[in-house]
């Protein structure tokens, strides 16, 4: 009986060790926890810790009020324009700075860190959308981290290459200019839900000039408008430059010299009407290979006043060389100089009289 009463008490002797060792373990644990999570929290815990209460990525930020998103571009490089396709292509760099309340922090409870690295596809991102691309779709999402601040503002800097539709007028050309935009706004949210603030740079240290094309002038604007298809009203910003090709003097110097070639077939005698011919079927070989080349740089060239200029002067040799002909058919092969009055040889007057007005 002794021996189990003597079991009993190191029984209840060592529970009771247990369970203050297991008390101060946990008060210790707690202790170290909170030092931890007070002085010495990473980027990786808050990062945890932002993500995990982060209800939402599509989601607005605010539905008591407008989202205001800050929209910029920056261009650096300017690709080309395809005179056939109608687009203009481009590389730029985006700016859109947003707040986002879900995305704040306290910097003296967090190790000071005031600022944040994440992912676009782990936060909301505002459904920017180019309205006038011409490739299947352009998103802003992309590989680029954007930068949070502990006040949750947002900042997102992607580059983008960018393929636009833009109108072109040819009439001026080789002289022609062009003005091509770029109409920016949200797709889904209308303006009292996503409203735009625009700014513009264009004059980066890094941005490398185009061979043949010039920027003469940019603009930035916003616009508010309706669309058939929703009663709301939505907003865009868009960004415009007035492109200009440098001055080429190549094809005007080759089309009028050539169409000056016209002129040497009236100084050719009547009597070397075959000569006549000749020359003047190879200055129209000349401008038909000017408008091949023509119309393989330039769309409907036609259009162009070098084009028409082009085809008004094919048209003269035509007519030339039809008129020549049928005087070299009428002329006498025995007297070549001289036409006698009277011989059945001799041309007839109307086609005399339209030789010595070519003449």
């Amino acid at each position: 009986m002794k021996f189990f009463y003597g079991y009993l008490i190191l029984l209840g002797v060592a529970s009771l060790t247990c369970t203050t060792a297991q008390d101060s373990m946990n008060s210790t644990s707690y202790f170290f926890y909170d030092s931890y999570s007070e002085s010495a929290c990473d980027h990786g815990l808050l990062r945890a810790k932002l993500l995990s209460s982060y209800a939402s990525k599509e989601t607005l930020p605010y539905y008591d009020q407008a989202n205001r998103v800050t929209m910029g571009m920056s261009l650096m490089k300017l690709r080309g324009l395809d005179l056939f396709k109608g687009t203009i292509q481009m590389n730029v760099r985006m700016y859109l700075d947003w707040s986002d309340p879900r995305l704040v922090w306290d910097p003296a409870q967090c190790g000071n860190i005031t600022k944040l690295h994440l992912l676009p596809s782990e936060i909301w991102v505002p459904d920017i959308t180019l309205y006038n691309s011409n490739s299947p779709s352009v998103s802003l999402m992309s590989g680029v981290s954007a930068i949070v601040y502990a006040d949750g503002s947002v900042l997102y800097i992607p580059p983008m290459h960018l393929e636009a539709t833009c109108t072109m007028d040819l009439t001026d050309y080789p002289y022609d200019q062009h003005n091509c935009s770029l109409k920016w706004g949200s797709w889904a949210y209308d303006a009292s839900e996503i409203t735009l603030l625009d700014s513009i740079e264009l004059s980066e240290p890094d941005f490398l000039e185009h061979p043949i094309w010039d920027i003469i002038d940019k603009n930035a604007a916003k616009h508010t408008q309706s669309y058939s298809c929703c009663p709301e009203t939505f907003e865009d910003v868009t960004f415009s430059w007035i492109v200009r090709r440098r001055e080429t003097h190549g094809r005007i110097a080759s089309s009028v010299v050539t169409a000056w070639l016209i002129l040497i077939v009236f100084l050719i005698s009547p009597s070397s009407a075959g000569v006549r011919i000749v020359f003047a079927g190879s200055v129209l070989i000349a401008l038909v290979v000017l408008s091949a080349v023509l119309s393989a740089e330039a769309p409907a060239y036609s259009t162009t006043r070098l084009g028409r200029f082009l085809i008004v002067g094919m048209l003269i040799l035509a007519f030339v060389s039809v008129v020549n002909g049928l005087i070299f058919r009428f002329y006498p092969k025995e007297k070549p100089g001289q036409l006698i009055e009277g011989d059945g040889s001799s041309p007839p007057r109307i086609l005399l009289i339209i030789d010595i007005g070519l003449s």
